[in-house]
Order: structure tokens, then sequence, then C-alpha cells
């Protein structure tokens, strides 16, 4: 067994003979004993009792007792202090010796402790404990050697006192960190399920290190992923744990106890602890409470702050830990917790909610606090990060890496949340997984330079953020997000600011330049791969100065100001009927016309239906159903339904999409056509959506010939009317041109202008010749608005038109 440095010496005053020499020597260094010193080198503690002429003993003699080996010196001019058989022993006349504790710490096998699993070690620790607490000249660290300590009641850090509980200080320390185990670790076995293995009240200065802390709700451990991701927090239950509000079964708990009056009921108090509600006890509790490098794992609640109505549970440090395989993780009771710090926290088993300060304890008004998270590491299957409700004090998140979350939870409230530099993975990947409810639950959470991301090769894959007023700014998706809401559009959506979406380069935001290069627009499909979608409030900055003409400058600026979602109403109410075994379902359209409208890969959503779990009294504005697996005829197959979809629902469905930045294109089209014809420009690929306003939403190209200059849709055009010279671009947006040159000089230069767009003749002087997606800034010389599109100026199908409108201001 190899020891950490400031252990070492330690081991010395309970090993074999073969240290004693050592320690003789340290003990005569620390007490000035001199060589002449009469030494009894070993004796049981049965024939210490026995001596009657301890003058023969000497000042010093060494303890043999397996477990209680030890120096003991002797005491002059004892007194009356008592033999406690641990820390001070008297002989069979009388003499007091008291034992050497070397570095200040005491040892739990000195108390009895055993170790070996199977003895009920519970006295001998709780005596330690106590022997601490009760004498104010004792050292205050007690040490756990590695092994396996079963205990058959709670271990309580505790002082009562009349109608109230003194301060309390304590060290409880193990052999090893949770996260460094190779050196043997020093288990806690609680041996029930209904209270807690460790109970702070008031504790004032207490630290609990290195310790495995292990209960008996092991049922987080026979759960597959699949069943994690979608039981409710209601069903993560064996039928025996306790799961009380104010009293659940917990591997550490801060401030237990309060005035037993103010319980709804007794079942509401720990069972077999009614004593230690204090009756008239007043409200204060603990502060400077540490929790470093521990294993918590198979407890109702891991770390529970405050379950009792005390106030305070302040400064709280939980740091460095295993908080695995619980139902809660770190749970918060009341508000008044404030500067309650979680650091560099490991979660790699199955959990529901890794920090929660809704489910447990006594809720006033203001709810209850928010912990400071920096640094979590999850793996494994978690359902949710947290289920935080800011009501009158916020908190944040900053540094969680997460693995395998299905989802981040409820995180809300006016007192807002913050999450920051974190990478959520989730899963939602593969076939046979379900879809999440909701990524996000709540209102009143921003996320800064955060990554949101799916492991998937699925085509529309997206992430559900709608139903919030949520801020996202900077950081990165994979996938694009639904912020629209299917009820009436007066819900709050979510705000993004420059937000890329790291597939395409894109960004997603408002008030945003987006620099991308130009061959996107007018020189055909971008090379980075998928297009990017267009967000609203999106501006895009462009250049052509490319080939010998490259004097004659234009800069392009297009600004989206319309959402970058469409969404499609399917006829009717179709019947949903599902596989919970792999997580499919398929349903009926009520219109064959609808088939033209849909393809595999689309996303469908419904309204109005309850998010799950806890959740249930709440209505979605915008509820997940699945993704369009295939399509045969009139039946439409999905995978990775969603949680909450039921056998048998007839729902009203949606199908949604987003808007791809895709290529400027010009040509005719036909009334109750589906071709248009004379394409002068880049052509679409067959599946693309182009944001075509005489076809329905969803309409798709089905074919592309480009020698017969062609695009044939889905779905054809139902206006009543017929169009010429119409320029197709995604998302129409605001498009404003800036050069030196009139439309005519540009034509002739090659150079491309559409339709609709505001061309500005500006001074050549006043435009930028180093910085290319600066849009100048100079004085308007001639403003022109452009009738038709040109590309790159080939007017041998469509010809220039454009006039010279009054002067608008900019």
């Amino acid at each position: 067994m190899s020891l950490p440095c400031k252990y070492k010496r330690f081991c010395y005053s309970f090993c074999p003979m073969k240290f004693f020499s050592l320690n003789l020597i340290l003990v005569m260094t620390a007490y000035s004993l001199s060589a002449q010193d009469t030494v009894r080198n070993e004796m049981t503690l049965s024939a210490f009792r026995k001596l009657r002429s301890p003058a023969s003993l000497g000042r010093i003699f060494y303890l043999t007792d397996r477990g209680r080996e030890g120096m003991f010196v002797r005491v002059e001019n004892g007194g009356n202090a008592p033999d406690d058989s641990v820390m001070m022993l008297r002989t069979g006349d009388g003499v007091l010796f008291r034992r050497v504790a070397d570095q200040g710490l005491l040892n739990v096998k000195w108390f009895g402790a055993m170790g070996n699993g199977s003895t009920d070690d519970w006295y001998a620790i709780q005596k330690g404990i106590d022997y601490i607490l009760n004498l104010s000249s004792a050292s205050r660290t007690l040490y756990f050697p590695p092994g396996n300590y079963k205990i058959s009641r709670p271990l309580l850090i505790a002082r009562p006192s009349g109608h109230t509980y003194l301060q309390s200080s304590i060290d409880l320390v193990g052999p090893a960190n949770a996260k460094d185990l190779g050196m043997g670790a020093a288990n806690i076995f609680p041996a029930f399920n209904n209270t807690f293995a460790i109970g702070i009240q008031s504790g004032k200065g207490v630290l609990i290190k290195d310790l495995s802390i292990r209960g008996r709700f092991t049922f987080p451990n026979r759960l597959r992923p699949v069943q994690i991701d979608t039981l409710s927090f209601d069903q993560w239950t064996d039928g025996a744990t306790r799961d009380n509000q104010r009293s659940p079964y917990s591997g550490i708990v801060i401030d237990p106890f309060s005035d037993s009056t103010v319980y709804p009921s007794p079942s509401d108090m720990y069972p077999g602890l009614h004593a230690y509600y204090l009756t008239y006890l007043g409200r204060g509790a603990s502060t400077a409470v540490q929790i470093i490098g521990c294993s918590i794992v198979n407890f109702i609640v891991g770390v529970m702050i405050t379950p009792s109505n005390q106030q305070n549970g302040e400064l709280i440090d939980v740091i460095d830990c295993d908080i695995s395989d619980n139902k809660v993780g770190y749970a918060m009771g009341q508000a008044q917790s404030k500067e309650c710090h979680v650091d560099r926290i490991k979660c790699w088993g199955g959990t529901h909610t890794l920090f929660d300060n809704v489910h447990y304890g006594f809720h006033h008004g203001d709810g209850a606090a928010v912990p400071l998270v920096d640094g979590v590491n999850i793996a494994g299957s978690v359902k949710e990060l947290c289920c935080i409700s800011a009501r009158s004090f916020g908190g944040v998140f900053r540094n969680v890496y997460a693995e395998e979350l299905f989802r981040i939870g409820y995180a809300g409230g006016g007192a807002t949340l913050s999450f920051e530099d974190c990478l959520f993975n989730f899963a939602t990947e593969s076939p046979g997984k379900p879809y999440p409810d909701f990524f996000v639950l709540g209102s009143g959470a921003s996320f800064h330079n955060c990554m949101l991301r799916c492991y998937t090769g699925k085509i529309g894959m997206r992430l559900v953020l709608s139903g919030s007023n949520d801020y996202y700014e900077d950081g990165t998706m994979n996938e694009p997000p639904v912020a629209v809401s299917l009820v009436d559009g007066i819900y709050e959506h979510p705000e993004f600011k420059n937000v890329y979406m790291y597939y395409s380069d894109g960004i997603l935001g408002h008030s945003n330049t987006g620099k991308i290069p130009i061959s996107p627009y007018f020189e055909g499909p971008s090379p980075q791969g998928r297009p990017d979608p267009l967000y609203p409030g999106n501006t895009y900055f462009l250049r052509d100065n490319s080939g010998a003409q490259a004097g004659a400058q234009v800069n392009y600026k297009l600004s989206y100001n319309d959402t970058y979602e469409r969404t499609v109403q399917l006829s009717g109410k179709p019947v949903l009927h599902v596989n919970f075994a792999s997580w499919t379902a398929w349903f009926r359209l009520g219109s064959p016309g609808d088939s033209a409208l849909l393809k595999p890969g689309d996303f469908i959503l419904t309204r109005d239906l309850p998010y799950q779990d806890i959740f249930i009294p709440i209505n979605a504005t915008t509820s997940p159903v699945g993704f369009i697996h295939h399509i045969g005829h009139d039946t439409v197959y999905l995978t990775n339904l969603a949680v909450g979809i039921r056998e048998g629902m007839k729902l009203d469905l949606w199908m949604d999409y987003y808007v791809s930045v895709s290529n400027v294109f010009t040509g005719d089209m036909a009334v109750g056509s589906n071709v248009i014809t004379q394409v002068q420009g880049a052509f679409p690929n067959i599946g693309d959506r182009p944001d075509i306003p005489m076809l329905p939403c969803g309409a798709y190209v089905t074919a592309v010939d480009r020698q017969a200059r062609t695009i044939r849709f889905s779905a054809a055009n139902g206006t009543g009317r017929s169009y010429s010279d119409y320029t197709f671009i995604n998302g129409y947006p605001l498009v404003e041109i800036f050069s030196s040159f009139d439309p005519a000089a540009l034509q002739a230069h090659g150079k491309t202008l559409i339709g609709g767009a505001l061309l500005y003749k500006l001074d050549a002087g006043q435009l930028p010749t180093h910085e290319r997606d600066l849009v100048p800034d100079g004085t308007m010389s001639v403003p022109y608005k452009i009738i038709n599109t040109n590309i790159k100026g080939d007017t041998s199908i469509h010809k220039l038109r454009f006039i010279s409108p009054p002067p608008a201001s900019r």
C-alpha cells in the first residue's frame, strides 16, 4: 500500500513493529524524551490494563491490538480524564497514557471500526465523530484507511444542545480521490435505504474528502439507455427506497433537520431520527462545507442541500466528485443557499437529473437557490442536465461537457440562468432511439459560446428549441433549430446572434454580417457541402471583382428579415400507429396531394401536446413527432419517434423544413405548370426546395435538364397566373447593390444584377478597395431599381430592365 506523502508518517503509528523505531524517534522528538527513557516495545490493551507497576513501563509504550496500533505517552498529573479505550488509557492502578496522533489524524479503526464489509461499523465511526466534535482539544481529522465500512444507521455530524445545534467542525478523510482509486478506497455502505449516509447539521468548516459512499438504490444500474431517456421522474423507483420531498434517501445531506412543528406530517421526517427535529429550532444552518474527491452513487439524491426548513446552507463546495447512478445527482431545497459551487463533477452512470432545485425541500415563495457550476463531465446515459427554476436567484453552468445527453432539461425563471462554454452532444442520432419532447424548456436562459450537437448523418435532423425566449449567442450548432410556434404565432421565440452552423460555415442570428463567397449565389454550388440556412435578420455581404473587368467592382448586400422556417400543414388529422420497440410509427395521409410536399428526411411536428415527465400540465406550442423514413403511396413511415407520442393519437400534423441559401436563377413559369422554363443561372439540385412563392410550401425539385434549361417540381403553380423573367432567390431578401457604374455598364462588364434589387451608384473613391466584404457608405448619386435578373451579364434569354426611382433613405 502506498499512501500520499501527507499520510505516510501517520501510517507508521498503526503499522507493525518494523516501524516502531521510527515512531520512537518521532515521539522522542515531539515530547523531548531522553534516550534513557524506558520503553516497553509492545503490549496488548488487556495486558496494559493489568499493569500494577507502571514505573516499570516507562514514559511510552506501543499498543499492538490489531487496528488500534499506536504509540502512547504517559500523562503526568492526568487528573480525572476518562479512559475512552481509544485516545486515553489507564493502567490497572490508574496511571494515564495518551495516544500520539501524528499530524493530527485520528484513525476510525482506533475507535473499533473493522472495514471488513460485514461488521457493523456505525457505532465505531460515530464514536470517532463525536469524540472530535465534543472535545475541543482533539485533532479535527478522522481518517478512513482503505476498506469497506458497513453502517446500520446514518452518520451524524451534529451537536444538539437544548433547542438548538451548536456549530460543528470536523474533517472526514479517506485515502483516495474518487477519480483515482488505484491505491484502494474507503467505501461506506449504508445497510438501509430510508435516511442518509452522512448528515451535517449546523456545520461550520466541515470537510468530507476522498470517501466512496455507495447506497442501496441500485435501480439506475438496471436500466437500459432508452429506459433512462424515457422513464418519467415518478417511474424512477424500486418501490422501497425512500423518495420523500423533505427527506429523500441521500448520500450526504446538509441540514436534514428543522423545527418539528413546521412539518405537515411526521412522515415527512427521516424515520428513526425524529428526536433530532428539535422543537423551536431556529432556522440557522451550515456554511463552509466542502465535499471533495468523493464518489456518491446509488441514492435518490447524491448531495442534498437543505431538504428541511432551515436557511443558509451557504458556501457549500462540491469539487472533483463522482456523482453517478442516482435519480438526482445534486439538489437544492431553499433559496438562501448562496455561493454554492460545484466544480469538476463526473457523472458516468444512469441518472435522471444531475442538478435539481424543483423536487426537494420546503418551497417558499422565493423558490430554491441555483448552484454555480463550473466543470461537468457527462458520459453515459443521463436524461437531463438540469431541472432548475431560477425564481428569485440566478445561477450559471460553465464548461459542461455532455456525451449522450438526452436533453438539457428545464431551465427558466425570472432571475435567469446562464450557460457558458458548454458542449452538449445529444443522444438522438441512431435508429431505434427516441427523440426528446424538448431540448430546453423554460424561459430566461442564455447560452454563450455553447455547442449544441447531434451525432447524426440523418438528413433534416433538427433541434427543437421553440416555446421560449432563450438567447443563444456565439457558439455552434450542427443542426438548424426549430423556433416556429404552431399556436397562432404569438408565443415566445428563441433569439439567436452570431451562432455558427459549423457544418456549412453559416451564421445564425440577428443584426449579423455573414461573410460568404460569391460562388454560392452566382457561380454554382458551394464547395463546402450543405447549404447555409437563412435566418431572420441575417445580412450577407458579397463582392464580385473577378475576371479581367475587376475594375467594375460590385458590392452586394442581402438582408433576410423573414423566418428561415417553412411549415406545411397536412390534410385532416392522421392517426398515429407506433412501435415502441423500435421507436417508429406510421400514418396515412389525409389527402394524396400531400405526398407531393413530403420527402424522406422531413421533420413532422404537432402542437398542443403535453410535455412529458413532470411537465405534463404544460402544452407545447410546437411538439416533435418524428422524421420521415420513407413514403409508400399514401402511407408515411417515421423513425426516431418523439417521446409523448402514443398509439392511436389523432393529431394535426405539420412538416417543417428550412430555407437554404442557394443560387439565384431566373426563368418563366406558366399557370398550372410544375416546370420553370428558360432557366438562366445556376440550377438547383434534385430534392432542393427553392423558395418559390407560386408553388405550395414543401414543393421540391424532381428533375433538372440543363440542356433544355428546365426545372421540374413536385407540385404545380396554383396562383392562377403566369410569370416571365421572374427572379428566384431563396428567402427573398432585401438586395442592395453598390457600384460606381450604372446598370448598363455593369451588364457590359459581365456582372450579375438581381431583379428587385436597389442599385446605388456611388463615387468611385467611396468604394472600398481592400476590405473584401465591407459595403460602402458614401454619397449616393443615382439609385436604380432592377426589374429583372441577368446572370453574369448574360441577356441572351432574359433582357435587362431597370428604372431610376426617386432617391430613398437607406
